[in-house]
């Protein structure tokens, strides 16, 4: 069973408590890649807690990703991450998403 603890994938708070609207932008924004990830998806073992589906971000010479996220806690709301990835991550994300950037 998926851990529910996105902290446990450390990385970079780069916005929140801001709308998914928000989060789509800034993804589109800054990365070339880019994923419909739905409510509930696992990625490393974290299951992604979201309202809606919601774009992750493949920044690929940076070898990050930016992952959506949304904390049921107050003053949280939803969130964007920078997480450090590996290439299996970035194909797990190719191969399970469906890709919505050009």
């Amino acid at each position: 069973m998926a851990s529910r603890c996105v902290n446990n994938l450390g990385g970079l708070v780069l916005l929140k408590d801001v709308t998914p609207e928000q989060v789509n932008e800034y993804v589109r924004k800054h990365s070339k890649e880019y994923y419909e990830m739905t409510p509930e998806f696992v990625f490393k073992d974290i299951r992604v807690l979201l309202k809606e589906p919601m774009l992750v971000g493949l920044q690929l010479r940076k070898k990050k990703v930016l992952l959506p996220f949304t904390k049921p806690c107050p003053g949280y709301g939803t969130m964007l991450f920078e997480i450090a990835a590996k290439d299996a991550d970035i194909e797990f994300i190719r191969s399970n998403l469906v890709k919505v950037s050009e």
